[in-house]
């Protein structure tokens, strides 16, 4: 939407443009993190049971009640040093857009334990005959190595890990397929964060042993099959909040949001040019992990680091015990 402002803040927005356009060359599918957290290392590729479009056997209520939503500034400062430990160039305002902190209120909600699957989404594209899970617009073999797909097949050993090189639009349509929805940016953090705002879904502590990040490329011993780090679950019992991939979100990103959206179940601008993702992925050092953490995305874009996971309404009138 048109904005007028005084020349300074121009200058912040432009700013802010040249930092979008950096962080989307850098989320792209060829980029690799450039050093290692944590030895790789083989997970048994288990069977995971399929749910019905109308079970909730694998998602969580959230029950009705208020949440800590985005950082103070002292927060916002211990993060700023977090990130300069990686990256001395790292600024204050880049982490505006989750100022300030305040408590929102959210009715209740389902949403999915796990990321979505390449197995699950399987089944989306082999009834709907939707796309596959892959970035086809690729012109390097670079490019073309973070698709794990070949064409609507895959290897068995990825079946049980997350979904990635799906457009926000992919993953939009895939959970309205399951007679659901993309989480709302809060539902997303309430659920990562739980009703107190903890820094990570288990709390504090280091994501060491607890999610995948910090990795390197490499095809289909990146990411872990859902599910693998039971330290690293969220208050409410769901699985790789942090790391393994960034998930979409319903909402639109706006960098002000949090200071002028509403306080009662928020669901973002209704129009904007990125969607947010949230959680961090494989590639991303531990700062990037913390759950209040904002990013955005265009919704057209597919990236080997980026899925998603599913929510619903609750409605007592038709759910089932």
């Amino acid at each position: 939407m048109p904005i007028r402002l005084p020349t300074f803040f121009l200058i912040q927005l432009l700013c802010f443009l040249l930092v979008a356009s950096l962080a989307i060359a850098k989320h792209a599918a060829e980029d690799d993190a450039e050093e290692p957290h944590e030895e790789l290392h083989e997970e048994p590729a288990g069977e995971l049971p399929v749910s019905p479009e109308d079970d909730y056997s694998f998602m969580v209520r959230i029950e009705a009640g208020n949440f800590k939503r985005g950082s103070s500034f002292d927060e916002i400062k211990q993060y700023l040093a977090m990130c300069r430990k990686k990256d001395k160039g790292c600024e204050l305002w880049w982490f505006e857009d989750e100022f300030p902190a305040k408590p929102i209120h959210l009715d209740s909600y389902w949403i999915d334990i796990y990321e979505v699957t390449n197995e699950k989404y399987l089944e989306f594209v082999e009834v709907t005959g939707h796309r596959p899970a892959l970035d086809d617009s690729c012109e390097t073999e670079k490019c073309r190595k973070g698709n794990l797909w070949q064409g609507a097949s895959f290897s068995p050993r990825i079946r049980n890990q997350p979904v990635t090189q799906v457009s926000w639009y992919d993953a939009d349509a895939y959970c309205r397929w399951r007679g659901k929805r993309l989480p709302s940016e809060a539902e997303w953090e309430k659920a990562a964060r739980g009703p107190s705002g903890s820094v990570y879904p288990w709390g504090k502590k280091s994501p060491k042993g607890r999610a995948a990040y910090g990795r390197k490329w490499r095809g289909v011993f990146t990411m872990t099959n859902v599910g693998s780090y039971p330290n690293g679950a969220s208050v409410y019992g769901l699985y790789d909040m942090a790391g393994n991939v960034w998930e979409w979100v319903d909402d639109w990103y706006h960098r002000k949001y949090y200071s002028i959206g509403r306080k009662k179940n928020p669901r973002g601008p209704a129009t904007g040019e990125f969607k947010v993702v949230r959680g961090g992925s494989w590639v991303n050092y531990a700062d990037s992990l913390r759950s209040a953490l904002r990013r955005w995305s265009r919704p057209e874009v597919r990236f080997n680091d980026t899925g998603f996971r599913c929510a619903r309404d609750a409605n007592d009138e038709t759910e089932k015990n």
